[in-house]
């Protein structure tokens, strides 16, 4: 089983960006290839952060005018319990904001709750349940209108499979990460390695807590966005030789999200 450190994104959002540790310089690969990107232009301005009552901090995407996808972990408090968001922030650069909306409905997927085992040193997520870990989020305030929103890929695995090798296996990654809540950081060019047989994802993209839940984006030349992932887990700074990092792939939760995007009061 591979430990979820839900203990280290239960922080609150930082003023400035903190110095990097040693363990998170390992856990980029040895190099740290994210540039800031402020989030005034598609698909950045779609980018914001969740956060949740006991102030967890994660990454989502909009992609509906009222709905963000993002992690399912994000929702579980350090005792295994339900922990409700409260918020969603768009265009956040330092203090400034572009909008801000309060959490009508957060949806995640029952099995991955009921499968989580909690430990003395935290929850662990077992790899039976790994690849159900997504979560839905509906806006009070529909800050896609405004912002615009991102679409999901819409095809099965093997669909998948044929576009990342059309794109060489290069994504990019982005999101609020703990070592700078305030600003959005990207990994533009980073590799997918392989898909999974169970609809996970792995890659290099620089990723840390607070990522939790961002957007894993297919690129074309054109530089239209789609989500084909979304980020889950990354392994502790000792096994980063043995192990890439993880995200769900949109083949698993697709339809579960146009079901809830379906569901929506602004499609009624």
């Amino acid at each position: 089983m591979k430990r979820l450190a839900l203990c280290l994104a239960l922080l609150s959002p930082l003023l400035h960006a903190a110095p990097l540790s040693k363990e998170h310089k390992i856990l980029f690969f040895g190099l740290d290839d994210r540039v800031l990107e402020k989030p005034d232009r598609m698909p950045w301005q779609t980018v914001g952060q969740l956060e949740t009552r006991s102030r967890t901090i994660c990454t989502g995407t909009l992609v509906a005018p009222d709905v963000v996808l993002t992690a399912g972990h994000c929702f579980v408090d350090e005792k295994g319990r339900f922990d409700p968001a409260v918020s969603f922030t768009v265009g956040l650069w330092g203090d400034e904001y572009t909008a801000l909306s309060r959490i009508k409905e957060v949806q995640v997927d029952k099995a991955f709750l009921k499968g989580l085992i909690r430990k003395r040193d935290g929850l662990y997520i077992p790899p039976r349940i790994a690849p159900r870990d997504f979560a839905f989020v509906r806006l009070a305030t529909p800050l896609g209108n405004s912002q615009g929103t991102v679409p999901v890929f819409s095809g099965d695995a093997k669909a998948l499979k044929a576009l990342l090798a059309s794109r060489q296996w290069t994504v990019t990654q982005g999101g609020y990460p703990v070592d700078d809540q305030r600003h959005l950081r990207a990994h533009h060019g980073c590799k997918a390695i392989a898909l999974r047989e169970d609809g996970r994802l792995t890659h290099r993209c620089d990723t840390l807590e607070g990522n939790s839940g961002s957007p894993i984006f297919a690129i074309d030349a054109k530089g239209q966005a789609t989500i084909v992932a979304v980020q889950s887990s990354a392994p502790p700074a000792s096994r980063r030789k043995l192990e890439d990092n993880m995200s769900v792939s949109a083949p698993m939760f697709e339809q579960a999200l146009r079901a809830f995007i379906a569901k929506s009061p602004a499609k009624k």
